[in-house]
């Protein structure tokens, strides 16, 4: 499937119920669990929140999580019917939410307290729109951000790396960034990184990044 056809499906009825139905398989459940294990603890020391948007929100995985945080939540996503599912299904009040690209979120610099994006960036396929990405959670965001990204030094990463070299494997390369790429772009915008520890050393590449404005 092409990146265009991959787009195309994901903003569908069919590919919002099939993303739906990842969440239904084992490793998807226990990385679910190990990320809302961090967050609970992040959250605690953020204090009240007035307005936070998930982007990308899929089928609404963490909109109770911020609703319980955050005065009003704004639901974005690429998937018009990812979107319209995810009010459904948490019976949002007001809805609030859009269809949006993640490098170009059609907010106002600082217009958020948290900007909240888990497991898009590996999704990315070109590293400057992953970069452009991170820019954007910065510039809407006027107190905190939280994102995942896949680290280009992780174990998995280097495995797959090893085995396309040698022909092992015909899948494409992770989508990764840098951890020390990832703090300049963060320190870029006026953030510090808190904390970015690993979602699993083994079996997992990525990085969960708590980011603190500091001006």
């Amino acid at each position: 499937m092409t990146l265009r056809e991959r787009l195309k499906f994901y903003d569908s009825p069919e590919g919002a119920e099939e993303y739906l139905d990842e969440y239904v398989k084992v490793h998807r459940r226990l990385s679910d669990r190990r990320e809302r294990r961090i967050l609970a603890r992040w959250f605690e020391g953020m204090g009240a929140l007035d307005v936070a948007i998930d982007l990308p929100c899929g089928f609404g995985r963490y909109y109770g999580f911020l609703r319980a945080h955050a005065r009003r939540v704004i639901e974005a996503d690429y998937s018009r019917d990812m979107v319209k599912a995810t009010q459904a299904r948490n019976e949002a009040s007001p809805p609030s939410g859009f269809r949006c690209f993640g490098h170009e979120i059609p907010l106002r610099d600082g217009a958020v307290d948290l900007a909240f994006s888990m497991r898009l960036s590996h999704h990315l396929v070109d590293p400057e729109i992953r970069r452009a990405h991170l820019r954007e959670l910065c510039r809407v965001s006027g107190r905190w951000v939280v994102f995942s990204f896949f680290d280009h030094a992780s174990v998995k990463n280097l495995l797959r790396r090893a085995r396309t070299s040698v022909g092992l494997t015909r899948k494409p390369p992770k989508s990764t960034l840098r951890r020390a790429e990832v703090r300049a772009l963060a320190q870029e915008c006026g953030f510090r990184v808190v904390e970015d520890p690993w979602l699993f050393v083994i079996g997992s590449g990525h990085r969960l990044v708590l980011g603190e404005r500091v001006r």
